[in-house]
């Protein structure tokens, strides 16, 4: 058998049983359902091809939807901006074409040149400009919103409303910036809910929606304020714990898994007990965030495999 046409039955029957699911847990197949669903059952596949796929093409299996949404919004204010440019150079073309014609008329008889009609002449010139000018300047302004509002966008996880990992290697990488030579008072924290999947098998994936809604609301409001908050992926989320000591960083990692552990999350006449585990990571110097994010995630496994609802710290 080709091995492409071989990928391709094992792809379709993924697709097969990702719509069975989802009629079985009467959850419409939304795009965003349907990706969770599919890629969920995808990672269950013992089949090493297709987990080399996966792997190789892991852009498929993350916010591609968004990404292509951004993309797509950015190219259209880009022709945008290049139309109203092109009208501005025309209308800019014409008004000097229009008074060089007037100036040329003024310049037939010099022996009778009306001071007044030539002062008129480019008075009427410069505010031809002034006004064509004006107008773009607004076009210009309004455009340059909308590119902010789309940045804005594309740095927020559109679930959650926490910032993506894009903004947490940005935001790392300024931080580390001041931690080739020393280090510096920062903790990297990342936080893994507690068997999530259980929820979703449970409940369906709108009640796993609205428990990483809650989470991020919750861990948001045990922070200082201007702390960040970064969906990692899936359940994850990091936190960088800047300018504290050890200790303080520890007390606030230790807040945040007994608030999880003491709310109370009501789905459908249904209680969902949350618990967090955590991987907290202290930088040295000369770290790079993907060492602290390495370490962090390493410290998390740790928690895991210590019970849960607890963190640990990276040696």
């Amino acid at each position: 058998m080709n091995n492409g046409n071989h990928i391709s039955e094992i792809v379709l029957s993924i697709g097969d049983a990702t719509f069975t699911k989802l009629k079985q847990l009467n959850i419409p197949p939304y795009p965003k359902y349907y990706h969770d669903t599919f890629v969920e059952l995808m990672q269950k596949e013992s089949n090493e091809e297709l987990l080399e796929i996966s792997k190789k093409h892991s852009y498929l299996f993350s916010n591609a939807q968004q990404d292509a949404q951004v993309s797509e919004t950015c190219f259209g204010l880009v022709k945008k901006g290049l139309e109203e440019f092109v009208k501005t150079s025309d209308n800019l073309r014409f008004i000097s074409d229009e008074t060089a014609i007037n100036i040329d008329a003024i310049k037939k008889d010099y022996s009778s040149i009306d001071t007044n009609q030539v002062i008129q002449a480019f008075d009427h010139f410069q505010t031809k400009i002034l006004e064509e000018l004006h107008v773009a300047d607004d076009t210009i302004a309004k455009l340059k919103l909308e590119v902010e509002r789309l940045e804005r966008e594309s740095n927020i996880d559109p679930l959650t409303k926490a910032h993506n990992r894009r903004v947490l290697i940005k935001d790392l990488e300024e931080v580390l910036h001041f931690g080739k030579e020393k280090d510096i008072d920062m903790h990297l924290v990342m936080f893994d809910a507690d068997d999530f999947k259980k929820i979703n098998d449970s409940f369906g994936h709108i009640a796993g929606d609205k428990t990483l809604i809650f989470l991020t609301k919750l861990i948001q409001n045990s922070l200082r304020r201007g702390t960040r908050i970064y969906r990692y992926g899936g359940e994850e989320f990091v936190v960088i714990l800047n300018r504290m000591s050890h200790e303080e960083a520890q007390k606030v990692v230790e807040r945040i898994i007994k608030e999880t552990c003491e709310s109370k999350l009501l789905y459908k006449n249904h209680d969902i007990h949350l618990t967090l585990s955590a991987g907290l990571c202290s930088h040295r110097r000369n770290m790079s965030s993907e060492e602290l994010l390495d370490k962090a995630d390493k410290a998390l496994y740790e928690a895991k495999n210590s019970g849960k609802n607890c963190f640990r710290s990276a040696q």
